[in-house]
Formats: C-alpha cells, structure tokens, sequence
C-alpha cells in the first residue's frame, strides 16, 4: 500500500486551506529572496567566473516557441496546485511537504553560488520569455540546478503519490515532465541544468515520500 495515498477522508476546513496556502506563500517568498540574491551576486561576478555546462545534445534539441505554454504552467501549478495538493495530505506528510519545499530552495540556491552559470537565453526566443527576460527582476544567473525543474519534479512527484486516480496520477507526471522539456526547447537551461534540476526535486521528494513510509509502518506495528 502506497504510505502516502491516504488523504484526509474529510473535506479540509476553510482555516486547514489558509494555513497551508500561508505556507506555499512563505516558501514563495523565501525562493524569490534566494532568487535576487543569487542572481545579484552572479551578475557581478567577471565572465570567467561563469561555467559552461554545454553538451552537444543543448545544440540538437529545436527551439520551440509553442512550449512557452508549458514554461508558463508551472506558474499556476507550482502556487495554486501545490497549495492543493498540500492541502489533501495528512499533517504530518504536510510538514514534511514544506520542510522538503525549503530545503531544495536552499540546496538550489547554494549550488547555483558555488557553480554560477549564465543561462542559454537567444535573441530568437518567444515573446512571452522575452517579456520575461526583460523585467528588471529576472536576471539569466540562477541557472544550475533549474528551480524551474525542481519545484515541478517534486510537486508532480507529491501531487502523483497521493492522486486518487491513475488518470490524475498521469497528469502531475506529464505535467511535470512537459514543463521541465520546455525550459530546453526554450532555450532557457542546459541539459545540466535541467538533469540537476530533477535530480533536485526527486531527491526531495523522495525524502518526503520514504519518511511517511517509515511512520506508517511504525504505525502499523504499534497498532
């Protein structure tokens, strides 16, 4: 039996629904803190500083525009899905959720300190990246591991453990896997970033998923 596929058997209350959302909010917030202060640090550092994590197979895979649509997905997923998801987990699995969340945001931001890379981004790009790559905030320094990837891998692999249906548990994984290809057929990671980036959240995820393993059998065994 999955240890983790036993969500609440009741519908989460109003206030359950708030506190978990201030939850995903807050590990927004500190994602977005340790964004600016990589990206700052990175920007100032001399080109030689920066690493090339190229390989032949970055120059082979197409830019396509079209995957924009995927890229953006991750924006409502990785907010209002994650907050659903965590939302339908026990307590405990909750916590761990968002302890999980924290820690590839600082693992994240620290390799991405110790190995700065400028990420691949092309004057070909889609408008909607190059909206993007033009803000004031967004700068191309915080590339190895792709958060991007991350925070995608280790909510779709959370959404896909506690799905009610194969046909949902398809989704997160799908998702998942179509946001990640998007950041290489948009030219905004190297297949580097992209391989850390997923190593990253399933890492996490893992972690997640192997501890409300351990408890549920130590549950198991103390009933």
């Amino acid at each position: 039996m999955n240890p983790v596929n036993q969500i609440n058997s009741e519908r989460p209350t109003a206030a359950v629904y708030m506190r978990r959302g201030l939850a995903i909010v807050a590990v927004i917030v500190l994602h977005l803190a340790v964004y600016y202060t990589v990206t700052r640090v990175n920007s100032n550092r001399p080109p030689e500083a920066l690493n090339d994590p190229s390989i032949a197979l970055d120059d082979k895979i197409p830019l396509l525009g079209w995957t924009w649509v995927f890229y953006w997905a991750a924006y409502p997923y990785l907010t209002v899905g994650a907050w659903l998801i965590v939302s339908a987990m026990r307590e405990a699995d909750f916590k761990r959720a968002i302890k999980a969340f924290v820690v590839i945001t600082i693992i994240g931001g620290a390799v991405q300190l110790l190995y700065p890379v400028a990420a691949p981004w092309t004057s070909e790009a889609h408008a909607m990246q190059t909206r993007m790559h033009e803000s004031a905030f967004t700068r191309p320094y915080a590339c190895l591991p792709s958060m991007h990837v991350a925070y995608s891998v280790i909510t779709g692999f959370m959404g896909a453990m506690i799905a009610r249906s194969a046909g949902l548990r398809w989704f997160h994984v799908l998702l998942a896997a179509g946001i990640a290809v998007s950041t290489l057929t948009l030219k905004e990671h190297y297949v580097a970033d992209a391989v850390a980036g997923i190593a990253l959240g399933l890492g996490g995820g893992l972690w997640w998923w192997m501890k409300a393993a351990a408890r549920t059998g130590e549950e198991s065994q103390t009933a």
